[in-house]
């Protein structure tokens, strides 16, 4: 259960930094040296615990799961922040790749 909730932290931090690489994108001068920081810490917490969970859970499950978190989520930033629109193909792919990482967890 602690492996895959750490796996599910990964995500999360893995989209908080694409948050902040997308507000880095758009800050100068020390804000952007401050998202900087903020973008390396939440990616190398994301990768610790993808490390952490990969002690248990197998390797191939564990990064699809965690690339899946990342594109469902980068998705969701876009949506957000850019204004993007989420036509029926994209969300329809969409539910192919959160539908693929449930199977993937199940078998």
């Amino acid at each position: 259960m602690i492996y895959t909730a750490a796996l599910l932290g990964a995500g999360v931090c893995e989209v908080l930094g694409v948050v902040f690489l997308n507000q880095m994108a758009k800050s100068q001068n020390i804000k952007k040296i401050a998202l900087f920081m903020l973008v390396a810490v939440t990616f190398g917490i994301s990768l610790s615990l993808l490390s952490f969970a990969m002690n248990i859970l197998p390797m191939s499950v564990a990064y699809s799961i965690w690339t899946g978190i990342g594109a469902v989520g980068a998705v969701g930033v876009g949506v957000i922040f850019n204004k993007e629109k989420i036509g029926i193909k994209k969300a329809a792919y969409l539910f192919l790749i959160v539908f693929s990482l449930i199977m993937l967890k199940l078998i």
